[in-house]
């Protein structure tokens, strides 16, 4: 009886201690002008020793109300899940409370898996690995829009590890949500963010194969410099340099979206799984004496025109396509790998459906590396 009681007191000192955490950051929010939720106190437990535990995580969303804790014990549980109510899902143990996708359900008419899916606002995660979704489209955890219409609001993702997945983390059209904490590793994506509006965010703490994530949100007029870094994103950001950055054997390096006036120079970027440089939604970009080896793309552009590339390396590079449906950008004196006696060709794609071929042309290509 006295460890079972025990066992019930550490429960609630851990869930205390998450929400804790978690009531901290949405003080923090709240400074914002955002209202927090409170929620009610009632817990549904899976795994451990307990009479009338449940057995599988999802049974205890099912079964929960709006506002309750579904805690879950250590333990590898092999699930997809979907969260279609506000409640918090509160891990024991971060390292060792698993949520494994390796077996669940596919998504239908889609060939991959998604091992959490939100589908409401106001959803806790947090305390748990994460890992093993399925497919190249893969997602650890996928945050919908609110009945597919509207905004993903005042989300808690904090203190977990997202593993083998494609995508470790995407949330569509965030506003107030808070991503802290997280560390990815084999993910090409870290937290991927689609489209606008983007909101009050907090995105923080996070690291990809124990390097730190840098992410930046609707910042301008800033510089960031020197660091080796697991990578970094800009959304919504304008007049910004990057310079003097490194990263290896890691998923992917810098994504820009949705920005403006953003200057890459003098970066290396080698053995990154998916890209270089991802370049999305934004215009007036400058990339200038870097160094991509051994990636499977150098640049990438996705409706994304009036950029300038010149002066890089791009050494050992896999896929033959640089862009979709963009134009006006502008690449000249590249070393592309080996001396060229003629211009190169750079391949994309335009059209509505991004399925016509197109070309760009660097009309002098550098001889040898650039700054050799």
């Amino acid at each position: 009886m006295f460890g079972g009681l025990f066992k019930k007191i550490l429960v609630f000192v851990v869930v205390f201690i998450h929400i804790g955490f978690v009531t901290t950051s949405a003080e923090s929010v709240n400074k914002h002008g955002v209202d927090v939720l409170h929620f009610s106190s009632d817990i549904l437990f899976v795994g451990g020793s307990g009479p009338n535990n449940y057995t599988k995580i999802q049974d205890a969303i099912d079964d929960a109300n709006p506002g309750d804790t579904v805690f879950v014990y250590n333990g590898t549980y092999y699930e997809t899940l979907v969260v279609d109510k506000s409640l918090k899902l509160i891990g024991e143990n971060k390292y060792t409370t698993i949520i494994d996708g390796s077996k669940g359900l596919r998504r239908i008419g889609k060939k991959f898996t998604v091992v959490v899916t939100v589908t409401v606002d106001h959803v806790t995660i947090s305390g748990f690995t994460i890992q093993n979704a399925v497919g190249i489209d893969g997602r650890g955890v996928y945050v919908l829009k609110n009945n597919g219409l509207s905004y993903t609001r005042d989300n808690v993702i904090v203190d977990n590890i997202i593993k083998n997945c494609s995508y470790g983390l995407l949330v569509a059209n965030p506003v107030n949500n808070t991503i802290a904490n997280i560390s990815y590793y084999g993910c090409t994506g870290g937290p991927y963010i689609t489209k606008l509006p983007y909101y009050e965010n907090h995105i923080y703490n996070n690291t990809v194969n124990d390097k730190p994530l840098l992410f930046f949100v609707d910042k301008k007029d800033f510089i960031v410099d020197g660091k080796e870094i697991g990578g970094v994103g800009f959304l919504g950001c304008r007049n910004c340099v990057i310079r003097n950055l490194s990263t290896a054997y890691v998923t992917a390096g810098i994504d820009i979206s949705y920005s403006f006036d953003v200057t890459v120079v003098n970066c290396t970027i080698c053995n990154t799984n998916r890209g270089g440089i991802y370049v999305h939604h934004s215009s007036f970009c400058r990339f200038i004496g870097n160094t991509f080896k051994d990636d499977n793309w150098g640049i990438f552009f996705r409706k994304s025109d009036y950029n300038k590339i010149h002066h890089n390396n791009f050494i050992n590079i896999s896929m033959p396509d640089w862009f979709d449906s963009s134009f006006y950008n502008s690449w000249y004196e590249n070393y592309w790998g080996e001396p060229r006696v003629f211009p190169k060709i750079i391949f994309g794609r335009i059209g509505f459906f991004g399925n016509l071929p197109w070309f760009n042309v660097d009309l002098h290509p550098l001889q040898k590396p650039y700054g050799e």
